[in-house]
């Protein structure tokens, strides 16, 4: 049983949530809390979270390398998790694409997509058999082109549509989302605004904004906003069949008024 206070979740018992890139930035934030409010979670990075709790486990895989994943197929699926937010990033080489390192762009779209991939593959039975959810995390890459950061950009942007898929195919037995938790201060914000990305102060949040996101959103299980792309600053609360119907997704903008 769950109780949602304000934005917290309180846990009767103890659902299990995986959380890939949890060592640092929103990912630390969100094991932190999570642990906080009694989930057994299970963080999935290069370098494990300086967090004591024994309902913490830790998996150490860089998640750039494809045999790693697959070595720890069995580890994922055994910890038989009922939510999952596939949260790691990498900016990879910061350039212009005609004079990237192909293979260093490659390392990086592999991290910022396919180990997301791997891991929604390795988790989706379990999820399905609790009607839990996914979450992507899929940020402002996805939102618009994204000068000198295309694996990143691209990537996100196809995770977006992945969430998608994900749902159209999951006949509401379980809940797939992209969600986009505003620019907050991490290291890889700090690389961003380095490399000339410009965002007004006035737009940075806290992660929190993020959690209660997440919370509602595995709280409501609303079957018309499954797979919907949601940013934190969304009115998503007042999301409703008939007002969200033909907005949060990816699609190709028509204008049939041009002859």
């Amino acid at each position: 049983m769950i109780w949602i206070t304000s934005s917290k979740i309180i846990m009767k018992n103890l659902n299990k949530i995986i959380i890939s890139g949890g060592s640092k930035g929103i990912g630390f934030d969100l094991v932190k809390y999570y642990l906080s409010y009694g989930f057994k979670v299970l963080c999935i990075s290069r370098r494990k979270p300086q967090i004591a709790d024994n309902n913490l486990s830790f998996l150490r895989i860089d998640l750039s390398k494809k045999r790693e994943l697959i070595k720890n197929k069995r580890k994922i699926e055994k910890f038989d998790c009922k939510y999952l937010i596939c949260n790691a990033a990498d900016l990879g080489e910061i350039n212009y694409f005609n004079t990237t390192n192909i293979e260093k762009w490659q390392k990086s779209f592999f991290l910022n997509l396919f180990s997301h991939v791997y891991i929604t593959k390795y988790c989706l039975n379990s999820i399905k058999k609790k009607r839990g959810t996914i979450f992507f995390l899929a940020g402002g890459g996805a939102a618009n082109s994204f000068i000198k950061f295309s694996a990143y950009s691209l990537a996100k942007t196809a995770l977006v549509r992945f969430a998608e898929n994900i749902a159209a195919e999951s006949k509401n037995n379980y809940f797939s989302y992209a969600v986009t938790p505003g620019p907050v201060r991490t290291e890889l914000m700090k690389k961003t605004l380095k490399h000339g990305h410009k965002i007004k102060k006035s737009r940075i949040v806290k992660s929190n904004k993020l959690i209660e996101l997440l919370n509602f959103l595995m709280k409501s299980k609303k079957n018309f906003i499954n797979g919907k792309y949601i940013h934190v600053n969304d009115n998503y609360k007042k999301f409703t069949k008939k007002n969200s119907k033909d907005l949060f997704f990816l699609r190709r903008v028509e204008n049939r008024n041009i002859k």
